[in-house]
C-alpha cells in the first residue's frame, strides 16, 4: 500500500495494481487515465456540495455550477472549492459568503444626509463544509476502483 499525502489527507491506493495496467500503457494515455480517476472520484464531493447548496439557499439551482472542480494537469492530484481566480465574470465569489455566513454590515451616513444603511447579515448554511465531511471517505475508498475502471477503459480503447 502507498499513502499519497494531499492538503493533509493520506489516501491509500493499492500500487502493484495499478502500476501493472499503467505499464500496458504511454505516459499520455496512462496520465489521462490517472485524470479520469481522480476527477470522478472528486465529482463524488462536488455532487454532494451542489445539492446541499440547492437545498440551503432558495433560487439557487444557476449557482451550482460555480462550484469548481480541477483536476491537477500533472494527475497529481485534484480539488474542489467555491473560488476559481481564472473565471473572471463569475457570481461565484458569493458562495463562501453563504457557506461561512457573514456579521452585521453597515454602511455609515454622509455629513450630509445623516443615516447610515444596514446591509444585513447572511446566516452560515456550511454546504460546502457538510457535503467534504460526509462525503470525504467514500470519495477515498472509490479512488482505487475508479483509477482501475479508467485505466482498463483506455486500454480497451487503444486495442
Amino acid at each position: 500500500m502507498s499513502n499519497v499525502v494531499q492538503a493533509s489527507y493520506r489516501v491509500g491506493v493499492d500500487v502493484k495494481k495499478v502500476n501493472a495496467l499503467l505499464s500496458q500503457l504511454n505516459d499520455k494515455d496512462s496520465k489521462k487515465a490517472i485524470k479520469a480517476g481522480l476527477r470522478k472520484s472528486a465529482s463524488i464531493i462536488r455532487k454532494e456540495a451542489q445539492k446541499n447548496w440547492v437545498a440551503s439557499v432558495p433560487n439557487g439551482a444557476k449557482m451550482k455550477k460555480e462550484i469548481n472542480l480541477a483536476v491537477y494537469r500533472n494527475a497529481s492530484g485534484a480539488r474542489v472549492d467555491l473560488l476559481d481566480k481564472r473565471r473572471k465574470e463569475s457570481k461565484q465569489f458569493t458562495l463562501k459568503f453563504f457557506d461561512s455566513g457573514t456579521k452585521e454590515r453597515k454602511v455609515l451616513g454622509k455629513k450630509s444626509i445623516k443615516a447610515g444603511a444596514n446591509r444585513g447579515v447572511i446566516n452560515a448554511t456550511n454546504f460546502f463544509a457538510n457535503a467534504v465531511n460526509s462525503k470525504k471517505t467514500e470519495a477515498e475508498s472509490s479512488l482505487e476502483q475508479n483509477l482501475i475502471a479508467s485505466i482498463r477503459k483506455v486500454i480497451d480503447k487503444n486495442k
